[in-house]
């Protein structure tokens, strides 16, 4: 992996970019962002130019995954390997095998960090990776890849990490966004729990609104989570309510 092509440039493109681009030369496209004066020292290229890396990395919402793989399309040969970064697996995934050119290498990958946990290097973090339509030796490569850096790879089918990430994040962002529309008190004297209750529903909340709705409305197991997570709080409920 000689070269990579990041396609999107939001809070996790530039992580991304922030972490790998004095190891790896990186072209840059985000159309919403060339404009930005603030990021003049940032390598931006046109569509074709980006897509003709070893790797092109396709850091976007799951809402907008449909518009840029047929965007990118007509760039794409045999010889490509597109990686995905989104929270939800199997659809992004469908969409990519849909729309792209027969021959492209498809994988994907869900980084279980993002800016607010990653400090100084990506040393230790966790990625889930769901090969899709990848030859073993290209699947081989991109391990090695992230594992240059530090990154625990963790191989799951896209079905697998849905159903685990219903739970494990879309639960944890749902109840984080539920409790920042609650009349909390400050922590000042509070219990350690609750101060980190209040640290985790910051946090959260200062992701966009758009990833938190695409986790959910993508996920096809989300909505079954938030069922278990009802009937359990109206099942405490009652209990309560009884005395």
């Amino acid at each position: 992996m000689k070269t990579l092509g990041l396609i999107g440039f939001g809070r996790f493109g530039q992580l991304l970019y922030n972490q790998l681009h004095t190891a790896i030369p990186i072209q840059v496209y985000d159309p919403d962002k060339q404009a930005d004066q603030n990021l003049s020292a940032i390598p931006f290229y046109n569509l074709e130019h980006v897509c003709k890396n070893d790797l092109v990395i396709l850091a976007v919402p799951v809402s907008s995954i449909r518009s840029v793989c047929q965007e990118i399309a007509p760039y794409l040969s045999s010889q490509s390997l597109v990686m995905d970064v989104c929270a939800v697996k199997t659809y992004p995934l469908q969409v990519m095998a849909k729309h792209f050119p027969a021959g492209v290498q498809i994988v994907g990958s869900h980084p279980l960090f993002g800016p607010d946990s990653v400090k100084d290097s990506l040393q230790d973090h966790i990625m889930i990776v769901t090969p899709y339509q990848i030859r073993d030796d290209d699947l081989d490569q991109i391990k090695r890849f992230w594992e240059g850096f530090g990154i625990r790879i963790i191989e799951m089918t896209p079905d697998e990490q849905d159903r685990l990430m219903a739970w494990t994040l879309a639960m944890t962002h749902f109840i984080g966004r539920a409790l920042n529309g609650l009349p909390l008190p400050e922590p000042s004297v509070a219990t350690r729990d609750y101060r980190n209750l209040i640290d985790l529903m910051r946090k959260i909340n200062r992701d966009t609104w758009e990833l938190f709705e695409d986790m959910h409305h993508y996920n096809p197991y989300t909505k079954e989570m938030r069922q278990k997570l009802f009937d359990s709080l109206q099942s405490l409920k009652q209990k309560l309510d009884k005395f």
